[in-house]
């Protein structure tokens, strides 16, 4: 699938596609490619000298997660992938989209408001899965990024409906037709017995995380922001002990000498000087 989306790299205006969409990466989006990638080399590790299958541990076992409480599955499942080498191509279109549609989101949204769609909508899928597959005696663990990927294409497709992805590399589709498909596609196969290896309920669990997040979006912006101004409050009164307490300091310094400072105020001393320092503080 080609994409081509954003206002640096697609006029949808113009009517002629530029080709494929390569955006400069953003900061969430890098470190969590990052870190996926680097789970998918630890897992081959694992399998070929340890004869260790993490999936198994670390991919969303329905009983285990049900019955036994292993509750971390539904997090650490996201950043597995199938290791056989001819599912290569699980970690690959996952992290092509989180690319090509979470790098817009990301700068769009701010990391805290991405990483919460994202992390939300994979464990949202995570539990889907469990759940669901637990009532159906379902064995196989559930592993892959893909229902944090259906957060991310759901609020895309709410955000910029009409932006064009051209699947199979020719096929012009609305953003918001291909979102609706492939949930289509889910509906139907999650009523199967997962003969195609897809956990679709999973997939089910993160668009619906999406949805939610975009109709909640309003609640979701005042949090970030209150907290935002929680943040820089505390970082304020923080800072203003700090300078209380250093004046505090150095008028005894003044009035009985340095020599008259205890260890924890030699400390504080020092730390205060070492911050200052990084700052580049000339005051």
């Amino acid at each position: 699938m080609r994409y081509d989306a954003g206002h640096d790299w697609h006029d949808s205006t113009s009517g002629a596609p530029r080709g494929v969409a390569f955006p400069r990466f953003s900061p969430a989006v890098k470190w969590l490619i990052i870190v996926t990638v680097a789970m998918f080399v630890v897992q081959i590790y694992f399998r070929s000298a340890q004869k260790i299958d993490l999936s198994r541990t670390l991919g969303v076992m329905p009983r285990a997660v049900v019955e036994r409480l292993h509750v971390w599955q539904v997090f650490t499942y996201m950043f597995l992938h199938s290791t056989d080498s001819g599912h290569i191509i699980h970690i690959v279109i996952n992290m092509l989209f989180v690319y090509w549609f979470g790098t817009e989101l990301d700068r769009m949204l701010g990391r805290g408001r991405f990483l919460t769609l994202y992390l939300g909508g994979g464990l949202a899928g995570g539990i889907a899965y469990a759940v669901t597959q637990y009532f159906v005696g379902m064995k196989n663990p559930a592993i892959g990024a893909s229902a944090a990927v259906m957060a991310i294409l759901v609020v895309y497709a709410l955000y910029f409906p009409d932006r064009t992805v051209y699947l199979f590399f020719s096929i012009p589709m609305k953003v918001k037709w291909f979102v609706a498909g492939v949930i289509a596609i889910d509906l139907a196969y999650s009523t199967t017995a997962y003969a195609d290896g897809v956990a679709h309920t999973a997939h089910l669990g993160g668009a619906l995380f999406g949805l939610l997040y975009w109709r909640l979006r309003a609640r979701v912006e005042r949090f970030f922001d209150g907290w935002a101004d929680r943040h820089r409050d505390r970082a304020a009164q923080s800072n203003a002990a700090d300078e209380k307490r250093l004046d505090d300091i150095l008028s005894k310094i003044h009035r009985d000498g340095f020599d008259s400072l205890s260890s924890r105020e030699r400390e504080f001393l020092v730390e205060q000087s070492r911050r200052r320092r990084d700052r580049g503080y000339r005051g």
